[in-house]
C-alpha cells in the first residue's frame, strides 16, 4: 500500500505529485491486489511512461516479486504443497516454473523449503535459524541503532519544517481561517 503524505505537506504538492506518478501509485495497487492479469494490463498501459522514465527493469523486478510473494503465503499456511499446487496458487504455467521460483527463494535464504522430486512436493519448514548466535545478534543490533538514529533525525527535520516560519505561513494561506 502506498503511504500518505505527511500532513504538513502542501496540498499543491500532493497534487503534483500525484499527477506525476499516477502510473506507479496505480503499480503499486495492482501489486497490492496480488493477481497477474491485472499487474500485466496496469504495465501494458503505463509502459511508455515506465519506459520514458527509464524504470522497466524495476516494473520488471515488481513483477518478479509477485512470484515470490505468492509463494511466500503459502509457507505461511501450508505445510506441506504439491508443485502443482503452488504453480496454481502462485499462478505460474507449469510445476516446473514453481520448482525453480522455490529453488531460488531457498537459495537466497527467503524461505526454508524442502522438494521431494519423486512426489513432486514441497515442504515448508519453520525458519532454522533462532537468532541466538552472537552472529546474528550483532547484526540486528546495529539496524536497530541505526534505525534509532534515522528516527531521530526524522524527527528533529519534522520539527525544524514544522516550526519554519515560511512554512508556518504556506501552511497558514491554504488552510481557511476559522475566525467566528
Amino acid at each position: 500500500q502506498v503511504p500518505p503524505f505527511p500532513k504538513y505537506t502542501s496540498s499543491t504538492a500532493q497534487r503534483n505529485l500525484k499527477k506525476h506518478t499516477q502510473p506507479y501509485i496505480d503499480l503499486a495497487n495492482c501489486y497490492a491486489i496480488g493477481t497477474f492479469s491485472e499487474l500485466g494490463v496496469c504495465i501494458q498501459t503505463n509502459l511508455e511512461k515506465f519506459q520514458s522514465d527509464s524504470n522497466v527493469g524495476l516494473v520488471k523486478q515488481v513483477l518478479s516479486s509477485l512470484y515470490k510473494r505468492n509463494i511466500q503465503r503459502l509457507t505461511q499456511t501450508y505445510l506441506t504443497l504439491s508443485l502443482q499446487d503452488v504453480a496454481n496458487a502462485a499462478q505460474l504455467k507449469t510445476p516446473n516454473d514453481a520448482e525453480m521460483h522455490v529453488l531460488q527463494m531457498i537459495q537466497d535464504g527467503e524461505t526454508s523449503a524442502s522438494i521431494n522430486q519423486k512426489d513432486g512436493m514441497v515442504s515448508f519448514h519453520e525458519d532454522p535459524e533462532q537468532y541466538k548466535t552472537c552472529g546474528m545478534i550483532e547484526p540486528i543490533d546495529s539496524l536497530i541503532q541505526r534505525l534509532m538514529e534515522l528516527s531521530k533525525k526524522l524527527s528533529s527535520l519534522d520539527e525544524q519544517i514544522s516550526c519554519d516560519p515560511a512554512h508556518l505561513k504556506r501552511v497558514g494561506k491554504e488552510r481557511p481561517r476559522l475566525d467566528w
